[in-house]
């Protein structure tokens, strides 16, 4: 019922808030930077940016000796929790893994890892809230920490008939909170559809009691929920829990252990089909010797997933396990090395980048794919930027200022205009400026590093 609030947050104007956006076809995370409209990941168009996000990093909470009926109807309805990820490079490393599960005749599954991967979960608010369009959040008493309700918060608003000392004025604003953190993470989704959501939600619950069982995971070490998807095609994120990671997520897309074909294999066993043939074998249940129909206990059902009980089916994931039993794991994409993608870096000893360049290296940031003046497809342009990074929502030109160097024909405002006009996203780093705070305003240009805490 508290939030301890750090100094860092509390700005002079309330809380020291922060925006997103996530995209609506997949998940994933956005951070508000200018000139992104499109989903690195999936690149549909990203919806609007979500305003007065507050992260929650310490809470408190009050003993409740009872709890009234009214309370259990909240927690029946539930909150409107909204999750979104986000692959973060190291150094030159990238950030996920593609793979592609293939049965032979054809593919089965898509596979995306990300070691270490940022994933987020919103809080929006009560689901049965009346929808307005300032309607997402909660009201926090900015002093204190505590939640109002809305009564509270109206309650809490100063009469202004008369004057009030100023430390006796309640202060209050609505945020919408969030719970952040690092995880190993693995996204699944159909080769081919559409699916629907039951038939996903099937598949997605029996693949994770295959990998529990195969690997001698415990039930709270992997969770597991559905991401949207445009294409219909069942997207499904997999959370590695346990804290470090177990390192059972990444063995799945890894060639030679051949661990998703085993994961499927444990589950056609534990939803009561042959792991041969799909024959069902019914199961039968300890206490009443009824067989299993859709799901039971003993396969599929949880205390976890009890909200999707009546739209879970064994039944409906036994073609996709039974073909991704015998299936082929094969990554794609090039795997790029740290040192190899460094020492090719040559540098100018007199250059403006190269103090940045060389922090970014002992940082562990991402490699530059290419240092200036020579630089492929600026042959027209009168732009030469120092550093050109090529991410997936095109190319981004970087300019390292120098002492003096500033108004150079090619370095001007002209030459940054040059290059959005040819499409390209531009960053300049002032003379003097902290690397730090630059790189991580721009976390889809130069990665994560693992060695600057979060």
């Amino acid at each position: 019922n508290q939030v301890q609030l750090t100094p860092g947050e509390q700005g002079g104007n309330g809380l020291d808030t922060n925006a997103a956006r996530h995209c609506v076809g997949c998940g994933y995370l956005h951070g508000q930077e200018v000139g992104i409209d499109v989903c690195e990941s999936c690149d549909g168009r990203l919806g609007r940016t979500m305003h007065r996000l507050l992260r929650l990093q310490t809470v408190k909470a009050a003993r409740r000796d009872r709890i009234s009926s009214d309370e259990e109807e909240r927690r029946r309805a539930g909150f409107d929790l909204v999750t979104s990820y986000r692959f973060n490079d190291h150094g030159a490393l990238p950030g996920r893994i593609d793979a592609t599960v293939d049965s032979g005749q054809g593919p089965v599954l898509q596979l995306r890892y990300g070691d270490t991967a940022t994933v987020r979960v919103t809080n929006l608010g009560r689901r049965r809230r009346k929808d307005s369009g300032d309607s997402a959040g909660y009201w926090i008493n900015v002093q204190t920490g505590y939640w109002l309700s809305e009564r509270q918060a109206l309650d809490a608003t100063p009469d202004m008939t008369e004057l009030q000392e100023a430390g006796e004025v309640q202060r209050k604003q609505k945020v919408i909170p969030y719970v952040e953190d690092r995880r190993n993470i693995l996204i699944t989704r159909f080769a081919r559809g559409p699916v629907d959501e039951q038939t996903a939600l099937s598949v997605m619950h029996a693949l994770e009691r295959g990998i529990e069982a195969e690997f001698q995971l415990e039930d709270s070490e992997l969770s597991c929920e559905l991401l949207p998807d445009d294409g219909q095609l069942g997207r499904a994120l997999f959370i590695e829990s346990a804290e470090g990671g177990a390192g059972v997520l990444r063995r799945l897309v890894d060639a030679h252990d051949n661990g998703l074909a085993r994961a499927a294999r444990r589950a056609l066993e534990i939803c009561h089909f042959d792991q041969d043939t799909g024959e069902d074998r019914g199961g039968i249940l300890d206490r009443t010797g009824e067989r299993c129909a859709r799901a039971c206990y003993d396969c599929l059902l949880s205390y976890r997933n009890q909200g999707n009980h009546l739209r879970i089916d064994r039944h409906l994931a036994r073609d996709l396990l039974l073909a991704c039993a015998t299936a082929q794991t094969t990554r794609s994409g090039p795997q790029r090395n740290t040192e190899d993608a460094w020492d090719s870096i040559d540098l100018m000893p007199d250059s403006p980048c190269t103090g940045f360049v060389r922090w970014l290296a002992e940082m562990e940031y991402r490699c530059p794919d290419e240092l200036g003046p020579d630089i492929a497809g600026l042959s027209d342009l009168s732009a030469r930027p120092d550093l050109v990074y090529r991410t997936p929502t095109g190319p981004v030109g970087v300019f390292v200022d120098g002492s003096d160097n500033t108004d150079e024909p090619g370095r001007d405002e002209d030459a940054e205009d040059d290059l959005r006009d040819a499409g390209w996203s531009v960053i300049r780093i002032p003379y003097g400026a902290m690397y730090s705070k630059i790189a991580q305003r721009y976390p889809s240009v130069f990665g994560i590093s693992r060695r600057v805490g979060q």
